[in-house]
């Protein structure tokens, strides 16, 4: 697997949990929007991701560039436990997906949004949840920049060798 690959990969990671961490943002910002276009109160997101075999990814980058060699997997299918090294794997976002879950209700006459009983329907959304979930994404985004980091020192020292 070359350098190039590496960015690749860290960049997709980069990339899903930016993602994640606005959809979180956005969740906590409208932890009390009672109103949407949708009707009813805000619904909670989440980001689905999914792992794709990125030598296929590759390879079907490289067919486009002819000029270019196709990344051989050391790894076949059929051959899972026979070789050491797995596929090559990294993360997109799937989709954001919306949670139905009921909302809160709180008895609030005064409020605009309150039904003929005075209850005002707010979304399901847990603060402390989500900040949980914002450190998480977070922690994985600086996992990711640091692998470019490290990356780009270990090409800047190979360069630096062959000079």
């Amino acid at each position: 697997m070359g350098f190039l690959s590496n960015f690749d990969i860290n960049g997709y990671g980069l990339s899903a949990q930016r993602t994640r961490i606005n959809v979180i943002s956005s969740n906590i910002a409208n932890a009390q929007t009672t109103r949407t276009d949708e009707g009813g109160p805000y619904r909670r997101r989440e980001v689905v991701f999914k792992a794709v075999n990125f030598d296929k990814m590759l390879n079907s980058q490289l067919e486009e560039n002819s000029a270019m060699l196709r990344y051989e997997d050391p790894l076949d299918e059929g051959d899972w436990g026979k070789k050491a090294s797995p596929p090559i794997m990294s993360v997109v976002v799937d989709k954001i997906v919306r949670d139905d879950s009921e909302p809160k209700m709180k008895y609030d006459p005064s409020h605009p949004d309150a039904d003929s009983k005075g209850y005002v329907a707010y979304p399901n959304i847990n603060p402390v949840v989500e900040m949980a979930d914002l450190i998480e994404a977070t922690r994985a985004y600086q996992a990711n920049v640091s692998a470019v980091q490290t990356s780009k020192n270990m090409a800047e020292s190979a360069l630096s060798l062959m000079s």
